[in-house]
């Protein structure tokens, strides 16, 4: 079975959320959301749904998909801290070229 973009992103996030969470003698991240990113993991292998055509919001400063709501509705990012500072892609594969590229065009520019 071909496993799907998100999902694997997932499974590195919270790889490296629990990691730090370990080494740290008080949790780096919240551990609510830890506990959201293992619920929606499980979620996701228990549907047959194609996550990968969604639409995907990352931050729009550091291009982060850690990215969570709070009470009033705001998008927080969990990497940097931005509030409400969203870039929207088409999809997972859109949101990867848009990653691969700049990381791309960062690299000629420092070398030029």
């Amino acid at each position: 079975m071909k496993q799907s973009i998100t999902l694997k992103y997932l499974k590195q996030l919270l790889k490296h959320l629990q990691y730090y969470n370990d080494m740290a003698p008080f949790p780096v991240y919240d551990t609510e959301y830890v506990e959201e990113v293992k619920n929606k993991i499980k979620e996701m292998k228990d549907k047959n749904k194609e996550y990968d055509e969604l639409p995907v919001v990352a931050c729009r400063h550091c291009k982060s998909l850690h990215v969570v709501s709070d009470e009033l509705d705001n998008a927080i990012c969990m990497r940097c801290g931005s509030v409400n500072e969203l870039q929207e892609f088409e999809n997972i594969y859109k949101y990867k070229e848009f990653k691969k590229n700049k990381h791309f065009n960062l690299e000629i520019k420092k070398n030029e």
